[in-house]
């Protein structure tokens, strides 16, 4: 069989095929091929030695900030593909009067493939020091109805922000479950799976009563936050409504932003078998690749080594499984045959460095993930330039 590529003698780790093995991978057509057998032959300039390296599906950054020169906050969507990043969602960045603006102006023109929450207040995330206002009073349904419905392979759901500061205290719940009517009503007019997804650092109440509120697949964000209320107490117990709403399907993301993650509450978490369903950054321009907050999702998936999480559950956690809440099981997030050819080659280095949370509590890391090459669709779009020589 003639293939575009050969990607040669790398670990292949890829959870959603249950592979971790040194073995090749082909790219014919923008796709994973299957040889099975046959000889694979293309030019010889197309062969890429891996040896020594990681080969991953291309990692999906499941909460991230893209409108890029639409809101103070966001960084390119591009910008991620030197760290392995082939696809991306943007945490509501956008809201009912921006997303159309965002959709044209980022998400229709970037080489990363994104999708997005709506945020429900329409002017999205605009400034840090322009804070949402999410009282459903002043919900614009027509108009998000009109959004959603132009942008319904797009969009993936409705984004609140339940943080004291934010919604009121007393009633912040009150809004949260706001959402989650709203978006059932609009399920059933629009024929859409729309899903909640919900910031939750400093919430007004607590983690179990917050995540009580939650339906099957939707998004409890930032689940290692260590601001106030978190997942689990100081004596390591796991909220019981958290772990009945990851019971009945609801998806822990940790979003890893600088202010919403905690190592004292991560621990506590991990310690008692609390793993977070999805790994992710949540990508601001202001701490952009900036150490030792990096947020980029290498450093990232090199934090949770640290902190004894296997290879193979923190890959899942940047590949298989958000790729399955964007709608592309099979498509994305996989180098079985047939799937998009999104892959990214790594360097796993030994070396010691610290990483920083909000409070500035240090974890000492002895790997680094250092991205080598980044294919999107068949095509290398980033290549260390040390690499493939």
């Amino acid at each position: 069989m003639k293939v575009d590529y050969i990607i040669r003698g790398g670990r292949v780790v890829d959870p959603s095929a249950g592979i971790d093995e040194i073995k090749d991978i082909y790219i014919k057509n923008m796709r994973i091929a299957d040889v099975k057998g046959e000889t694979a032959e293309c030019n010889p300039d197309c062969i890429i030695d891996a040896s020594g390296k990681l080969v991953t599906p291309g990692l999906i950054d499941f909460h991230t900030h893209l409108f890029h020169e639409g809101s103070s906050i966001c960084i390119h969507p591009d910008m991620m593909i030197a760290q392995g990043t082939t696809s991306a969602v943007d945490a509501g960045s956008a809201g009912t009067s921006t997303y159309e603006a965002f959709y044209k102006s980022v998400i229709a023109q970037s080489q990363v493939r994104v999708k997005g929450f709506l945020t429900v207040y329409g002017g999205g995330q605009l400034d840090p020091k322009l804070c949402e206002d999410f009282n459903p009073a002043l919900y614009n349904v027509e108009k998000m109805e009109r959004v959603i419905e132009a942008n319904r392979d797009n969009i993936l759901g409705l984004k609140i922000r339940l943080s004291k500061g934010v919604v009121p205290d007393e009633t912040g719940a009150d809004y949260l479950r706001a959402v989650v009517k709203l978006t059932d009503e609009l399920n059933e007019r629009l024929g859409t799976s729309l899903r909640v997804c919900v910031h939750t650092t400093n919430s007004p109440v607590t983690a179990g009563e917050l995540a009580d509120c939650l339906r099957p697949g939707d998004i409890f964000c930032h689940c290692f936050q260590g601001a106030g209320n978190p997942i689990a107490s100081k004596d390591g117990k796991i909220d019981p409504l958290v772990l009945k709403a990851r019971e009945r399907g609801v998806i822990f993301d940790a979003a890893n932003g600088k202010g919403n993650f905690g190592l004292k509450a991560a621990k506590r978490a991990l310690t008692a078998g609390f793993l977070p369903d999805v790994i992710s950054t949540d990508l601001t321009v202001d701490k952009f690749n900036m150490p030792p907050y990096a947020k980029n999702l290498p450093l990232v998936i090199s934090k949770y080594l640290a902190l004894g999480v296997s290879l193979n559950d923190i890959i899942r956690a940047v590949t298989e499984t958000p790729a399955k809440l964007m709608g592309m099981e099979g498509q994305i997030g996989t180098l079985k045959a047939g799937a998009v050819a999104d892959i990214a080659v790594f360097d796993l280095k030994e070396r010691q460095y610290i990483q920083k949370d909000f409070c500035d509590d240090e974890i000492v890391c002895s790997q680094i993930l250092v991205p080598q090459l980044t294919m999107i669709a068949g095509e290398i779009q980033y290549c260390q330039s040390d690499f493939y020589l």
